[in-house]
């Protein structure tokens, strides 16, 4: 089965640039992609597909899969003549102008991890923007660290735990963000990854502490319980069953507060499914867009389903 290549290039909108990275011209609805965070990049949505396999290409079969490194992160730059310019609210209507270049008329948004956070503010702010929402790793309120903070106590060993405690107590850095992370690597996955994988991951993500600190207090306390119930979109919430991160209660929290929203474990996934199960993801994901067309509030058609 062929799998699409990757093409990659700035989108310049007013004042500065974004990096994007894109792949299929399928027939379905594009799919616009937004990476979790706050801080990080893009680059594992599409890493060494010798390495990892297809990831997001296998989805990019039956739809154009378009992910840009948000403002301050990656090879993305940041305006510099405005107040403050990494602030939460910026990054949500730099999808809505991502959306205006590229001329691509209504979207769905996949958000993974910190990314499900500026899916869900952009398709309340942004109705018509917004055919489907895909939930990935994600979570209605912070409490999700509570269980993460749990995993690290329960599955890394003191060396690791002793490490982690002493970047928590300090000012981020890029560094210590990414070392972070590489530490952590384990909770993120169902399985012991072997070292290709692991070093092909790492080199293909990067971290901004500066986006970090800006967001960090904005997103301290959020809860996105209360505003669930006005989304329209229909929405697909998918998490790995053995995600540490972000463990599965977390994202089942969005149950009974998403209109008509829809749930998909993956058994043999942690935090990437898409990295881990990327065949199975992308038929669920494509079956859902095809499929899941009803907005919230509307009646199925007669003899249909949604």
């Amino acid at each position: 089965m062929t799998t699409p290549e990757v093409t990659e290039r700035r989108l310049e909108l007013d004042g500065f640039s974004l990096w994007l990275r894109e792949a299929g011209i399928g027939a379905g609805p594009p799919v616009v992609c937004l990476h979790g965070g706050p801080g990080m990049d893009g680059g594992y949505f599409f890493p060494d597909a010798g390495v990892w396999g297809p990831g997001l290409r296998a989805l990019a079969r039956d739809h154009h899969v378009i992910a840009y490194d948000q403002r301050g992160c990656g090879r993305s730059g940041a305006p510099e003549d405005v107040e403050q310019p990494l602030a939460l609210s910026r990054h949500v209507e730099d999808l809505e102008r991502v959306r205006k270049a590229l001329d691509l008329g209504p979207v769905a948004v996949l958000g993974h991890s910190f990314g499900s956070v500026l899916a869900i503010l952009h398709a309340l702010e942004h109705v018509e923007s917004v055919t489907h929402l895909v939930i990935v790793g994600g979570a209605p309120t912070r409490e999700f660290k509570e269980g993460y903070r749990r995993s690290v106590a329960e599955e890394l060993d003191a060396e690791d735990r002793e490490r982690l405690a002493e970047i928590e107590a300090e000012p981020p850095s890029d560094e210590a963000m990414h070392e972070r992370f590489a530490i952590a690597l384990p909770l993120y996955f169902h399985r012991d990854l072997d070292e290709r994988e692991r070093t092909s991951l790492l080199e293909s993500v990067s971290f901004s502490a500066e986006v970090n600190r800006a967001l960090a207090a904005g997103i301290e306390e959020y809860d996105l319980g209360p505003a669930l119930g006005h989304l329209r979109a229909p929405s697909l919430v998918i998490y790995g069953e053995s995600d540490r991160v972000v463990r599965p209660e977390h994202p089942l929290a969005f149950r009974g507060k998403l209109p008509g929203g829809r749930f998909v474990a993956f058994a043999e996934s942690g935090h990437f499914p898409f990295l881990e199960e990327p065949e199975p993801f992308a038929r669920v994901v494509h079956y859902f867009l095809r499929h899941g067309h009803r907005r919230a509030g509307e009646e199925a058609p007669a003899g249909g389903a949604g």
